[in-house]
């Protein structure tokens, strides 16, 4: 009798032993779990503040040209190398990316970046290129007649009479070149030009906008 009241006892010890353990051990996976998602969380958190630190540091860094719309500016264009005229903002194609090309006619990576330009035209023919120097009119005219740019209609060339564009974009080399979108936002700049394959790409993923000229109003008014 006595045998078997030990040996029920320590089967009933046995149980509750297990019981205790599995419970034992729940709390502690519980607690581990908890642990592990407050450092996962504490991660997180710090890999965000850090990333949000860097970019507030990347901002600051960027010039202030970087974080304004494209300034008001005005050049002298010559007409057929006699007249001129003036260019400004408010001459700009409306809806089309702009890029300010800022050079000198006798700058040999400035040369270089105009043939790049007309090579590849066909790709870049919803850019309107602004090109800007303080050179004399008749300089930028021998430019103009080198590399036909006459032929293209969404070019101008012209004196910066007043030295506005280098002083603005802090220009330490030729060719500088600012592109900015059809919305007058900066989008990046380059110190000695563009590699095409770049600025291609770059216009190719802005947004395209529609468009419409006076022809197609005119026929849209007529239907």
């Amino acid at each position: 009798m006595a045998v078997s009241f030990l040996v029920g006892w320590s089967f009933l010890f046995s149980i509750l032993s297990q019981i205790f353990y599995f419970y034992r051990m729940k709390q502690i996976l519980l607690a581990f779990l908890l642990i592990s998602l407050s450092f996962l969380s504490f991660c997180q958190n710090k890999k965000a503040n850090v990333t949000k630190v860097e970019n507030e540091k990347k901002a600051d860094s960027l010039p202030a040209y970087a974080k304004q719309p494209l300034p008001n500016f005005r050049i002298l264009v010559s007409v057929k190398g006699k007249d001129s005229v003036w260019f400004s903002n408010d001459d700009l194609p409306k809806n089309r990316p702009i890029a300010i090309i800022y050079f000198s006619p006798e700058c040999g990576h400035c040369q270089f970046e105009m043939k790049e330009i007309e090579k590849n035209m066909d790709s870049l023919k919803e850019i309107f290129f602004v090109f800007a120097s303080f050179h004399p009119l008749d300089s930028l005219y021998s430019f103009e007649k080198k590399y036909n740019t006459a032929n293209y209609p969404n070019m101008v060339i012209g004196r910066d009479t007043k030295y506005f564009l280098p002083v603005y974009f802090s220009v330490k080399f030729t060719p500088f070149f600012a592109l900015f979108d059809s919305k007058m936002k900066f989008i990046k700049s380059y110190d000695q030009g563009v590699k095409m394959p770049e600025l291609i790409k770059i216009v190719n993923e802005l947004p395209v906008e529609k468009i419409i000229d006076k022809k197609s109003k005119k026929k849209s008014a007529t239907n």
